[in-house]
Formats: structure tokens, sequence, C-alpha cells
């Protein structure tokens, strides 16, 4: 997923080096972060966040850029709540399956797109990617 990683951290005028020692992780976590080799887990995102001075959203480059923040987010909420409905899960456990299986970070890459399909559609096929998951469900 594309991110302004490298970005950030050159206004800051930090290395990788010192980015990692200041959020507790490796020069080379930085690095395939920073390539787009790595997607970035959701708590090295608030700790980036955190470090950088901005919301966790910032830090990524969504689709073509013509969306909204605000509507990225009340669509991914939509989709998290009706694939809790369909795995007949909590929605806070379907969250936490969404961010264990790296699904928040290609909803919201994939969202130019995706949208157009309507929540239902998308929840649809994250039921069916979470089921697939190794048994995450079970």
């Amino acid at each position: 997923m594309k991110n302004r990683i490298k970005e950030l951290r050159h206004q800051r005028g930090v290395s990788q080096a010192g980015l990692a020692e200041a959020i507790g992780t490796t020069k080379r976590t930085i690095y395939a972060i920073e390539t787009e080799h790595k997607d970035i887990h959701i708590s090295l995102a608030h700790k980036l966040a955190s470090y950088f001075g901005c919301g966790v959203d910032d830090l990524f480059i969504y689709g073509d850029g013509t969306h909204s923040t605000a509507d990225k987010a009340l669509w991914l909420i939509n989709v998290i709540q009706y694939t809790a409905s369909l795995i007949n899960k909590p929605v806070n456990e379907t969250t936490r399956l969404f961010e264990q299986s790296g699904l928040v970070p290609r909803l919201l890459a994939g969202y130019s797109v995706w949208h157009t399909q309507g929540y239902e559609y998308m929840a649809e096929v994250m039921s069916e990617a979470l089921q697939n998951n190794q048994g995450v469900l079970q």
C-alpha cells in the first residue's frame, strides 16, 4: 500500500535508523514500509502517526485521492459491520480479524474502485476471505 512515511521522515530530517529507534522498530522495517514491500501493522501505524503528529489516515495515499477520509471511514465501518452480521461475530472481534488478516489497508487502498460495488457486496467478499484465511473464524 502506498504511504507517505519517507516523505514525512524527510520533512522531519530524520534517518530511517532514527525513526526506527524513536518508535521501537528496526531500520529494516522502516525501509520495507517505505519501499512498499511490507504493509504497516495497525499498532505501528499508530506509533508512526503519533511520532509525525498526524492521523493514521494521513500516513497513506488512497486511490486517486478524490474521496474524503470521512467517506472511506464510513464505507469501511459499514463493510466491517455488515461482515460481522454475516459471520455472526461482534463488531469489535470482526475489526480485530480484519486487522490481523491485513484487510484494512487493502480495502482502503482499493476504495476508489470497490466503493462502487456497495458495502454489502464487499462484506460478502470479506467474510469469504476471512473464512478462507486458515480457519480464522473457527
